[in-house]
């Protein structure tokens, strides 16, 4: 594979970290190069007047600014691909470089402002190198923390796996008629949510041990078990809420629920997507970024 190709799947492929929290990521930045500013005191700061602390509130103040509005404005457009997991590193990038640029813009007409006999050309050249500076030195600090954290989810992933492989195949004996269990009777309750509209051929209360995943299509989930696939005209969140006191069957995308008993393998990785393998099935279930946390917790727990 090419170097463009490479390039091209990386901007491609879903952003390891998309914080919803802007808000306070924004803030924490500023607050950064507010620390950054005082403590370091580059580009002469050093040399002005007593008052320089307060007016480098005003960089903090641009930089949440200028942070803020790109990250919110692609969050809105892309709603849906941020809360799925899907929001591209490529997206994630242009919001960050639109944020430089925003940035830029206004520590030129603050620094116009507090200097106003200085030539305008200076001020913008002060703006630009100085603004590039700072942003290279954050967004070092970014990528080695992101780093620091794939490896701890790396890691996690090959124990959790490890952990699996390892793991004998339990049998589940269906609970007696006469004294169903907690499960059985959340999936006896499906029952109750089929309409005239939903196909014929369902077969409830389904074992639980026998269920495997359940997608949502449309008005429709798609329920697939060890005997195969049957449609309930349901939303998923209803299935969820249903199937709480099971323990084991969990939301990992806006589309899918899983039987985590039913999972044997965890593939796929930060860059390119998270899936779960199905056992004694060619399946596998994508897992968004927002439920890997809720994911791992569930094997770890």
């Amino acid at each position: 594979m090419s170097l463009f190709d490479n390039i091209k799947a990386y901007l491609a492929a879903p952003a390891y970290a998309v914080n919803t929290n802007y808000h306070i990521m924004a803030l924490a930045l500023a607050v950064s190069v507010y620390l950054i500013l005082v403590i370091l005191q580059p580009f002469g700061i050093n040399d002005g007047p007593a008052e320089k602390y307060f007016y480098l509130l005003g960089f903090l103040a641009i930089t949440y600014v200028g942070s803020v509005i790109p990250t919110a404005i692609m969050h809105r457009i892309y709603k849906t691909e941020v809360e799925e997991g899907r929001f591209s590193n490529g997206k994630n990038i242009s919001a960050y470089l639109l944020s430089v640029l925003l940035i830029m813009i206004g520590n030129f007409w603050y620094f116009k402002f507090l200097n106003p006999d200085i030539p305008a050309l200076s001020m913008l050249w002060a703006a630009i190198w100085q603004t590039i500076i700072i942003s290279i030195l954050l967004l070092g600090v970014y990528f080695a923390f992101n780093n620091v954290q794939l490896r701890r989810e790396l890691e996690r992933i090959q124990q959790i796996n490890a952990r699996l492989s390892q793991k004998t195949t339990q049998q589940h004996e269906p609970a007696p008629e006469s004294t169903p269990n907690v499960e059985t009777q959340n999936f006896a309750s499906l029952q109750t949510a089929a309409t005239s509209a939903a196909p014929k051929n369902l077969d409830y209360p389904i074992d639980p041990a026998t269920l495997l995943y359940i997608e949502s299509d449309k008005n429709y989930c798609k329920i697939t078990t060890a005997a195969g696939t049957s449609v309930l005209r349901s939303t998923l969140t209803t299935l969820e809420n249903q199937l709480k006191p099971c323990g084991h069957v969990i939301r990992c995308h806006r589309a899918f629920l899983v039987n985590m008993q039913s999972v044997e393998g965890i593939l796929g990785s930060s860059s390119a997507g998270y899936k779960l393998k199905i056992k004694d099935c060619d399946a596998t279930v994508p897992v968004s970024r927002t439920y890997i946390a809720e994911v791992l917790g569930y094997f770890e727990g």
